[in-house]
């Protein structure tokens, strides 16, 4: 039987864990984060008047465009249903009219912070805070953001680098990565993290290109069945 005897691991164990912590924590907050759901505006009225909210979120420009977002904790969120009103437009020259959606949102506001509990925060933003990668960071904890990108980077890099990856080839790796195989690469690749780096270990059957590409359209699609 074939075997492969790795050779010294190019990353320090500890840090390969922390990566792969960073990255799984990183998806369950975009799982949970990225798409809100929707629910008509107004459900925050009711929501703030039974309790638990604990942050809204508006966008200056809302409801023309933008969104108004509110949580009941950091991994939940809701968000209104988009339903432009007609007077925020002119229909002559389909130019925004400022004191209409001024006019709107501060009386939808209003309503909000009379059914607000005084410990509910909140926001008003240019977008959603200007965060860096997924809006799902912030809503969680913004300095979460940073952290979370550099950690996918660093996966990506090291999938780019590294010679011979014992599960796939590189472009087997770069089409899992687009779905959110860098968690997976970094716990597998060189080896297994639950394995020692110089423990002799049978050569895996190694997925190429095509594979790769096939996985990663599988679980868009299994994405895509779980979201509708």
């Amino acid at each position: 039987m074939r075997v492969v005897v790795p050779e010294r691991a190019d990353i320090p164990y500890g840090v390969r864990l922390v990566l792969l912590f960073v990255l799984a924590l990183s998806t369950v907050v975009v799982h949970f984060n990225q798409n809100p759901t929707l629910r008509p505006a107004e459900d925050l009225i009711a929501d703030l008047r039974a309790g638990g909210v604990t942050e809204v979120v508006y966008d200056r420009n809302w409801p023309a465009y933008g969104t108004l977002t509110w949580s009941h904790g950091p991994l939940s969120w809701s968000q209104a249903r988009f339903d432009q009103p007609d007077d925020v437009w002119d229909p002559e020259t389909t130019r925004l009219v400022p004191e209409a959606l001024e006019r709107r949102q501060e009386a939808f506001m209003a309503r909000v912070r009379a059914a607000a509990d005084p410990s509910v925060e909140i926001v008003r933003t240019e977008g959603f805070r200007g965060a860096v990668g997924s809006p799902a960071y912030a809503r969680w904890w913004e300095p979460f953001a940073p952290v979370a990108m550099a950690a996918e980077v660093l996966a990506w890099l090291l999938m780019l680098t590294r010679p011979n990856p014992r599960y796939g080839t590189r472009w087997a790796w770069f089409w899992m990565f687009l779905t959110g195989g860098s968690l997976v690469y970094v716990l597998l690749e060189p080896h297994p993290l639950w394995r020692g780096p110089y423990e002799v270990l049978p050569a895996p059957a190694r997925l190429d290109g095509t594979r790769g590409f096939t996985i990663a359209v599988a679980v868009l699609f299994g994405m895509a069945m779980v979201n509708t």
